[in-house]
């Protein structure tokens, strides 16, 4: 549900402002009404650019810890860190700068092994040797050239003529050497003159060990400051703090040649008091204020246990306004029934609840909840999976551990009429939940038509659908459907606008009744993909089963087993992965379009931020 606010305005003089927004920091229950938009005011643009800096390089530094461990038992203390300043934790510039420094130290560091390794490559084939002992006999009058050739091309010439010497030779090339006493090279016909470098093997590879050992040294003190992010926290609640305080300032409508300052803020109702006591010695003159429907109230959602699993779809679609009902209590069951019919296997859903309950068990509390709701997609998962006969691919129909419950396991055709029905169920509900959010805003008879689209659509049903199944309805059950179907179609048509004129009315009903009756269809049918996604990862399932036994067919257990081992772990993980993917996307897809189409949800809600003081949170 919604938690309903109240508005308050608040009269304060100047002198006294900046106290008073400390004291509404320290209650911590104030959500401050913007007047003016802070965004465009270059300061609270400069923050905000900084905070969202701070917050990439957060992650980069969550994501060099998960890519670099610590060893058991080691703390992060013990990290390496010899190339860092004493006071690189102490101030949050300094951090900064010897993080982006060693990390610009490190890739120039990769590029000089690079080129190291290459001048290696370059000198193998001519072994190690000392260019001293070159550069003496260039002193003797004796030059050498060093060559390389297409076996093929090799002229035996050059032997003679310019004493050339072979040193390496039986591939595609041959690599020689010329001496001469000239300091210019001989022209020798498609030989290519080399340029080597003027290192040795042997000093090359003690330089790229030198390198590779500062780059070691650098690596460490990158993790030891991936392991020391507080101070990248501690900065970003500084920045939030001081962009809330300035924001609040600016809120304040300064009156009366700026001696007095108004400031509107919403409080929900069960915290009013709590707010109205903390005021009650500070000398602050406050007036609840009447909320117009117009108003852009905040938002706080409160929920049970089970609906609050399943907030973040709502925010990742957009929060409820004020004028609406919360759907997260609406969409949660529903979606948990077609997250399971999607994932389609009672061994997926069950891996999926034991590996979410494990990690929850250390998780910090901002996942908590995150992993409540796949423990309950687990469930469900592993529920309708088992009813639907299927575990890791296996057809459990087909088990004699389960002969006495084979008929109870749901099949193919009737979880195909089970999606249908669901949303037909799914859709006339949300209607029902429109029609109510109208009543809220309208009022109930100006909602009727509301509420006789989804009345006229189950009387049909009744009517048209149970004589198809041999179901006879008692005579007076039958006229009073009708009854209610005849009402439903006068208010669809005539009273859809109380108000207007009837033949406006008329006209609108008549579009509506086209376009509820084409759209029906077509959400409808948007629900047979929840079946279709599910018996798609089953059957997958089962072939990743059938392609380890046939590809371990007649092998020795010993060569079986661990074959069969790598086929089922990759077949089933591709399979859990691209199930996961189609239980999730559809689902959402379905609340998103069909149930907030059909209930009317408008969204916009912004979220209740109330002006707190930001903590730099654990780590």
């Amino acid at each position: 549900m919604i938690e309903p606010m109240k508005r308050y305005s608040y009269f304060i003089y100047e002198p006294e402002y900046h106290r008073f927004l400390k004291q509404l920091r320290d209650l911590g229950v104030v959500h401050v009404r913007e007047y003016s938009d802070p965004k465009k005011i270059e300061s609270f643009a400069q923050n905000l650019q900084l905070q969202q800096e701070i917050r990439q390089l957060q992650q980069q530094l969550t994501t060099l810890r998960n890519g670099n461990p610590l060893d058991k038992g080691q703390d992060r203390d013990q990290l390496h860190h010899s190339h860092l300043p004493e006071s690189v934790l102490g101030d949050y510039q300094l951090y900064v700068d010897t993080y982006r420094d060693t990390l610009t130290h490190i890739t120039k560091l990769e590029s000089q092994i690079a080129e190291v390794r290459n001048q290696q490559k370059e000198l193998e084939v001519w072994g190690d040797f000392d260019w001293s002992l070159i550069q003496r006999l260039q002193e003797s009058g004796y030059h050498l050239h060093f060559w390389s050739v297409t076996a093929p091309q090799f002229n035996e010439e050059w032997l003679l003529l310019y004493d050339a010497q072979i040193i390496q030779d039986g591939g595609r090339y041959i690599y020689f050497v010329t001496v001469t006493q000239d300091a210019t090279p001989p022209e020798l016909e498609n030989a290519e003159l080399q340029k080597l470098p003027k290192l040795s093997l042997g000093q090359l590879l003690a330089k790229d060990e030198e390198l590779r050992e500062e780059k070691r040294l650098l690596i460490e003190s990158r993790n030891y400051l991936a392991y020391h992010p507080e101070i990248l926290d501690e900065k970003l609640a500084e920045l939030q703090n001081i962009y809330n305080m300035e924001n609040a300032d600016l809120q304040g409508e300064r009156m009366y040649d700026d001696k007095l300052v108004v400031l509107e803020g919403w409080v929900p109702v069960n915290l009013a008091d709590q707010m109205e006591s903390g005021l009650q010695d500070s000398g602050i003159a406050y007036a609840e204020l009447e909320i117009d429907k117009e108003e852009e109230v905040p938002i706080k959602l409160k929920n049970n246990r089970f609906a609050r699993a399943f907030e973040p779809l709502v925010e990742l679609f957009s929060l409820p306004n004020y004028g609406e009902l919360d759907p997260t209590p609406y969409i949660a069951p529903f979606f948990m029934v077609f997250f399971g019919i999607c994932f389609g296997d009672a061994g997926y859903g069950l891996t999926t609840l034991v590996v979410a309950t494990i990690l929850k068990r250390k998780a910090p509390e901002s996942k908590k909840m995150l992993l409540e709701l796949i423990q309950w997609l687990g469930l469900s998962g592993f529920v309708i999976g088992f009813l639907s006969g299927t575990l890791f691919g296996v057809e459990l129909v087909k088990v004699p551990f389960f002969s006495a419950i084979r008929e109870y396991f749901i099949s193919s055709d009737n979880m195909m009429v089970i999606s249908l029905a669901l949303g037909v169920v799914q859709i006339i509900f949300a209607k029902y939940v429109g029609a109510v959010k109208r009543t809220k805003q309208v009022g109930f008879t100006k909602a009727l038509s509301s509420y006789a689209w989804p009345t006229l659509i189950i009387a049909l049903g009744l009517l048209i659908g149970l004589p198809m199944l041999n179901i006879t309805l008692p005579v007076w059950l039958t006229y009073t459907l009708y009854g209610f179907a005849g009402v439903c179609v006068l208010l669809v048509l005539f009273y859809n606008s109380p108000g207007k004129n009837i033949f406006v009315n008329f006209g609108s009903g008549l579009w509506d009744t086209y376009n509820a009756a084409t759209g029906l269809l077509g959400d409808t049918l948007s629900y047979i993909r929840l079946f279709a996604i599910g018996l798609t990862g089953a059957v997958l399932g089962g072939v990743f089963n059938k392609l380890a036994m046939m590809a371990t067919s007649g092998l020795p257990i010993i060569a079986a087993i661990p074959i069969g081992a790598v086929i089922l772990v990759l077949g089933h993980g591709i399979n859990f992965a691209l199930t996961t993917i189609g239980a999730l996307v559809h689902p959402i897809r379905l609340i998103f379009v069909e149930y907030f189409n059909n209930s009317q949800y408008e969204g916009g809600g912004k979220a209740y931020e109330p002006l707190r003081k930001v903590k730099a949170r654990d780590n």
